[in-house]
């Protein structure tokens, strides 16, 4: 049987931060009619033993989350649908895994042209400054309150937000002395590791009516309406809104910035108080937009955000700004209802939204309007760890590559890289290893995604539709065109984005588990002189 085995010889080859020049050759060889990749990969002199079995944990379309194991077997074997075999994972594991992925972000958003155009202004902006000034009066310090967050746990959004608070606390100490977070969609996992973020999370669902006795930053990144209109009732005095800072994507003057999300609003029912109170407000709102660049991707996170301070006269009865006919029970009655309509909203709702979404994936392609929708989710949405966790076959029509790469050790041992393309049918098109020499974690996995992406042009036929699941979400994040990647890698991510254009393609992160092929392939390519590459003779 004839196979093709590429290899990209790698000695001699000069690494400048992960950069290569590669000399590749291309030869066929004959092998014997056994066809599995255990034998045919022919990675250096190594028994078919060696090669890492593939014992990672699978999502079965056909049953509602249940884990398969899949062995050497050619018929897998099925466990039971209990909550411990889908996913053995405590919360404290998860919350690990959810505050590593909070700091890598808290470092993105550092790092960003963004912050840096942020802070700046922050500073310099005399505008602001002295609308800061005014609001402190002799206090010196005061609290951000963050409203309207989400959920870290199942939103890469709110990651993005929440990393963004937390650096303002840490380099402007000076100004803000602690913070304070509510959402009602905050799970078991987001208030522990918010808390070991160093914000203090409220206990009482305040309905973000909180009275302001002193100066106060709220951040409320996408408030809906209602959460607006209680923010500004409560606070319907001038001793009280003067001392208020608003900090959010809906600005007082300006409005929703989002087109679809002012569309959205228009239909809420209760957009008439919201609007009336905003009506009002206006004249007193001095509102400072926050100018600074945003990448495709990622514009949506921190997309017209804006500084509102308010400025009330302090003898002014602000209820005789309202119409005679919005009575005091009138805005009891609005309450009222505000607070039955959101009491449902909660984070098991949010995680039941999100398991249906991913049982409806592995319906018949016949049933999809546009099956790319649902992957984009995987942009913004983050997936509950019982999908994190399990390996699953890709859409049909689809292909699925797991990368992974890892760093050189400091006992001197070699960084390495591999991969793995399968298809729908959880059939193995191509498997890829190789060394990088003294690289970190960072280019060895910039480099496991290259590699992989270099195989498809071996394929046949041309692959259209391609699935990337790797476990360093930041590779993840470049893939998806996020915020800029360091210069070191920018040469590499360029030949990316040249492989992957024309493709339709989606990237997401995955936990080790469910990546535990290419990781072992990694482990093993640390060992090897040259990449090696095996493709599927059919």
């Amino acid at each position: 049987m004839l196979q093709l085995l590429i290899s990209y010889t790698m000695q001699g080859m000069e690494l400048d931060d992960g950069k290569a020049s590669n000399l590749f050759t291309t030869r066929t060889q004959d092998f014997n009619d056994d066809t599995s990749i255990e034998k045919s990969i022919l990675f250096s002199d190594w028994k078919p033993s060696d090669f890492p079995p593939c014992k990672i944990r699978y999502f079965n379309p056909s049953v509602d989350f249940v884990a398969i194991m899949a062995s050497h077997d050619t018929n897998p074997q099925n466990f039971s649908t209990t909550t411990s075999s889908i996913a053995d994972i405590t919360l404290e594991d998860e919350a690990r895994r959810v505050k590593t992925e909070v700091e890598i972000t808290i470092k993105e958003v550092e790092g960003s042209e963004f912050y840096s155009r942020f802070t700046d202004q922050l500073r310099n902006d005399p505008n602001i400054q002295r609308n800061i000034k005014r609001v402190l009066g002799s206090n010196q310090h005061m609290m951000m309150v963050v409203y309207a967050l989400g959920s870290i746990e199942f939103g890469y959004m709110p990651q993005y937000q929440l990393a963004l608070a937390i650096l303002l606390k840490r380099d402007f100490s000076d100004l803000i002395e602690g913070i304070e977070v509510f959402d009602p969609m905050m799970s078991p996992v987001d208030c522990k590791v918010v808390e070991e973020l160093g914000c203090n999370v409220l206990s009482v669902n305040e309905h973000c009516r909180r009275q302001v006795k002193k100066p106060t930053l709220f951040f409320m990144p996408y408030p809906c309406r209602e959460h607006l209109w209680n923010l500004l009732d409560a606070n319907w005095c001038p001793s009280q809104i003067n001392q208020m800072i608003l900090l959010s994507n809906t600005g007082i003057r300006s409005g929703p910035r989002d087109k679809l999300m002012g569309k959205y609003i228009d239909e809420e029912v209760h957009y008439n108080a919201y609007k009336l109170y905003r009506a009002v407000i206006r004249k007193y709102t001095k509102e400072y937009a926050i100018y600074a660049p945003l990448n495709k991707c990622y514009r949506n996170i921190f997309h017209g955000f804006s500084w509102n301070f308010f400025n009330v006269k302090s003898r002014l009865d602000m209820d005789t700004l309202l119409p005679d006919d919005f009575t005091k029970e009138m805005r009891l009655e609005e309450r009222r209802e505000i607070e039955e309509d959101f009491q449902r909203r909660d984070h098991i709702h949010l995680r039941n939204c999100r398991e249906l979404l991913v049982k409806s994936t592995f319906k018949a392609n016949e049933d999809y309007e546009n099956p790319r929708e649902w992957w984009d989710c995987y942009r913004t949405y983050r997936v509950h760890r019982r999908i994190c966790s399990l390996w699953r076959p890709p859409h049909t029509g689809w292909i699925k590559l797991n990368f992974s790469g890892k760093g050189h050790g400091k006992n001197g041992t070699k960084a390495g890289f591999g991969g793995v393309l399968r298809n729908e049918f959880k059939h193995r098109l191509a498997v890829y290893s190789g060394s990088l020499g003294e690289v970190d974690s960072m280019v060895a996995n910039v480099e496991a995604l290259r590699q992989g992406l270099r195989c498809l042009q071996y394929m046949s036929p041309p692959v259209t539709r391609l699935v990337l699941e790797g476990n360093d979400l930041s590779v993840i994040r470049w893939a998806n065109r996020g915020f800029e990647p360091p210069k070191r890698i920018a040469e590499a991510l360029g030949e990316i984005y040249c492989w992957l254009k024309g493709i339709e393609y989606v990237a997401y992160h995955v936990y080790e588990e469910s990546n535990s092929l290419a990781i072992e392939l990694a482990n093993k390519g640390a060992n090897l002189l040259n990449l090696r590459v095996w493709f599927s003779p059919s």
